[in-house]
């Protein structure tokens, strides 16, 4: 396959700003484990995390995220706050792929 034949799956765009990423789920053992990750390349859709353990974590999976915009970079930003529960789109190495679906709360930013 040529590189021109690849064509972008993401529904929105994607902002190369980094933030602070809570995540709740529920291990292979059934106990809920809770890790503190860095979101990078976030969308309104959705988010790669890294700097987080993979032991547990399988795609298709569902998880509880939080992540809080800081007020400085709100302003380049559509929301402040993004809350509720991601699928897990692919695990790799560096991270793993998120998607935000309609369990995501947003809070917007006043203009």
């Amino acid at each position: 396959m040529r590189g021109g034949d690849l064509k972008e799956k993401r529904k929105s765009k994607r902002l190369d700003l980094s933030f602070p990423m809570s995540i709740r789920y529920d291990s292979d053992d059934g106990k809920e484990k809770k890790q503190e990750g860095l979101a990078i390349n976030v969308s309104y859709n959705g988010a790669y995390v890294v700097d987080i353990s993979l032991k547990d974590i399988k795609p298709e999976d569902k998880i509880n995220i939080s992540l809080s915009v800081p007020r400085d970079d709100a302003r380049d930003f559509p929301f402040s706050r993004v809350i509720g529960e991601a699928r897990v789109v692919r695990v790799e190495k560096e991270g793993v792929a998120l998607e935000f679906g309609d369990e995501i709360s947003r809070l917007f930013v006043a203009n």
